[in-house]
């Protein structure tokens, strides 16, 4: 067994097909394919679910995987660590819950300023999936909610509380200056489905103020919601942030803050030191 035998691995569960996932690792097929053979003949079990084509990876290959993706990330690691006169370099694989995501964003190009070695991949995912992506070695570090019981067992630095508001295009819908709770019923709504903490807690809110919410439309990203109300197809409740300023037409407004606004921060796995890489961010965040 050799390395590039798992990263042929992760590759393919993430690629989720043979041909992609040689493009993915530079190699032909059939080499892709003969190494993983290879390693099932090594561990003494089948990994993949093979048909006409991939159709998933077995219990064994799905154990295999988890395993996989920690030892490569260690080894990753390892390179960026030998040199410490280096700057902080490699992918830093930062999580994020979806109203998380235009304060992450915000840093990215700073931060790629101050560490232009750095390279970054975003992975946006509800809370519980978020924090088990943590657990697994999945991604570096999370921003996510402190105050779920996911969150506990995991070394946290807190970056701000959530606070709602409400998001339109002015040339579909009339905001008030000052709204409330109360106003979310007489709006046509997009929000996050009802897996995500952020709509579980606007849920909450509105249902405090005698208001049941019925969106017309419901999105699993914050991307994608901003994206429905730029094409006025309703009124979006988001965090706080202000809208991209390459927006032109959205318009938001704050809603009242809570004595429950959720603290959000970073989560990373507790029991070594941090990374280079994650040292690198947290240095950053704190010089900001």
């Amino acid at each position: 067994m050799d390395h590039r035998q798992l990263g042929f691995l992760v590759a393919l569960a993430r690629e989720r097909h043979f041909g992609r996932a040689a493009t993915a690792c530079h190699v032909t097929q059939p080499t892709l394919s003969a190494r993983l053979k290879q390693l099932e003949e090594e561990l003494g079990c089948a990994l993949i679910i093979r048909g006409h084509r991939f159709e998933g990876l077995t219990p064994e290959g799905e154990h295999v995987l988890t395993h996989a993706r920690r030892i490569l990330a260690s080894l990753d690691e390892l390179n960026a660590e030998l040199d410490p006169k280096s700057p902080p370099s490699g992918l830093l694989r930062l999580g994020l819950i979806p109203s998380a995501l235009g304060a992450v964003s915000s840093w990215m190009a700073p931060l790629r300023e101050c560490y232009p070695a750095l390279s970054l991949r975003l992975v946006e995912r509800a809370t519980l999936p978020l924090m088990q992506s943590l657990m697994e070695g999945d991604i570096d570090v999370a921003v996510g909610y402190l105050d779920v019981p996911a969150a506990e067992p995991f070394v946290a630095r807190r970056l701000y509380s959530e606070r709602y508001a409400l998001l339109a295009h002015e040339d579909s819908f009339t905001l008030p200056e000052k709204p409330g709770w109360a106003d979310l019923g007489g709006f046509p709504l997009c929000l996050l489905t009802p897996d995500m903490q952020h709509r579980q807690r606007v849920d909450i809110h509105a249902r405090r103020e005698g208001v049941t919410l019925s969106p017309v439309l419901e999105a699993e990203s914050m991307a994608a919601l901003e994206r429905l109300v730029e094409q006025g197809a309703g009124v979006g409740v988001v965090e706080q942030h202000a809208p991209d300023p390459q927006r032109p037409g959205l318009i938001h407004r704050l809603l009242p803050a809570t004595d429950e606004d959720p603290p959000v921060g970073l989560l990373w796995r507790a029991g070594a030191p941090p990374s280079r890489r994650l040292r690198a961010l947290l240095e950053w965040l704190r010089a900001t």
